[in-house]
């Protein structure tokens, strides 16, 4: 896989303690930030200690504070109102275990709270605070979990080691409907070995008493073991029906969601991820959430506040712009208006560069 990350092509498994955080060859990127080469710590999904992942923290936001943006953390925007020469973002910071209200006012305003969070900002100004009542009526709908589906399995005569090395790495792309008539896309996945990790700092607390090391020492006779080395966790997205609807319910954000137009979909990246794993000696556990009561859960969100032609089947624009208020954009997954079957952050980072483009050509 094309991974956002940096790589030392000098570096191997074969390597004495090639996993150790000093073999990781520090450097500063393009945007003068500080990282690291990638040492296969396996902690991708939690964070990463040598800062070999590209996040925005290191390559977007520093751009952006290069361009003299405020970047202003822990504020948790309650409310947008037009004035005369744009709008007033109300919010409420957090400090000292309190929420502090306070505003902004700009001429041009962009949303990039995600699927979940720029859909629930624009559904309480629209229905809460009527702060925004002209908002399309489809706002909400169209949402998808972009087919998202995990099933671990188990390998009792083989060690798979998914504690090692970036989440994801390969793919079986099965987009063009080979499996069952449906799109379904596969991917290896990966998983920190937390246990080790709090080992390892408990085996450098130079302060801990002699009942800490016996405990440690238990420790890593359990991490020897290699419980986790067994598991395997098979990925994986599809195109699901985008069926979702958003909506606020006594303030909180509400999903509505009928799983019986997506369980071809779904029942198709598991009967795969079944397949897959027996042909390499293992045994799939398929989530009882999904058998007993067709639960799904996604790190992907899309939609809610759809590009469409018109306000009738769209909240924004192809630009971004939302129907009925110029200069207000929402650019993130809100606006993908179906379900990928891919992860999807190239597509958003692609529609946002792409809004930036139109704003700036048009000199908003």
């Amino acid at each position: 896989m094309d991974l956002a990350v940096a790589f030392d092509p000098d570096w191997t498994y074969a390597q004495p303690d090639a996993h150790r955080e000093s073999r990781s060859k520090k450097f500063t990127n393009a945007q003068g930030q500080p990282q690291g080469t990638c040492v296969h710590l396996g902690e991708c999904d939690i964070g990463c200690k040598v800062n070999a992942r590209n996040t925005l923290d290191l390559n977007y936001l520093p751009l952006a504070e290069r361009h003299h943006a405020d970047v202003r953390p822990l504020h948790l925007v309650r409310n947008i109102v037009p004035i005369p020469r744009g709008y007033r973002v109300e919010y409420d910071r957090i400090a000292d275990c309190t929420l502090k209200p306070g505003s902004v006012e700009g001429r041009l305003v962009i949303l990039a709270a995600g699927s979940l969070g720029s859909t629930e900002v624009l559904l309480r100004c629209r229905d809460l605070h009527r702060s925004l009542p002209g908002l399309s009526p489809f706002l909400g709908r169209n949402w998808s979990s972009n087919g998202d589906f995990l099933t671990p399995a188990l390998h009792p005569l083989r060690i798979v080691n998914p504690t090692r090395g970036p989440t994801i790495t390969a793919a079986v792309d099965l987009l063009d409907k080979a499996v069952d008539g449906q799109s379904v896309f596969i991917e290896d996945g990966g998983f920190p070995d937390v246990a080790v990790g709090f080992i390892e700092d408990l085996a450098h607390d130079e302060g801990g008493d002699q009942r800490a090391q016996a405990l440690v020492e238990s420790l890593r006779v359990l991490a020897r073991l290699n419980a986790f080395g067994r598991i395997m966790p098979w990925f994986a997205q599809s195109r699901d029906a985008a069926d979702g609807r958003l909506s606020l319910k006594d303030e909180v954000l509400h999903l509505e969601w009928d799983i019986d137009k997506s369980v071809d979909t779904i029942e198709a990246v598991v009967r795969t991820h079944e397949r897959f794993a027996r042909s390499t000696g293992g045994i799939p556990l398929v989530p009882i959430t999904w058998t007993l009561a067709k639960d799904l859960i996604t790190p992907h969100p899309l939609g809610g506040a759809n590009m469409g032609s018109t306000a009738q089947n769209g909240v924004v624009d192809h630009k971004g712009e939302v129907f009925g208020y110029r200069n207000l954009y929402v650019a993130d997954g809100a606006i993908v208006p179906e379900a990928i079957g891919l992860n999807p952050s190239k597509t958003i980072a692609a529609l946002a560069e792409r809004i930036a483009a139109l704003i700036a050509a048009e000199g908003r």
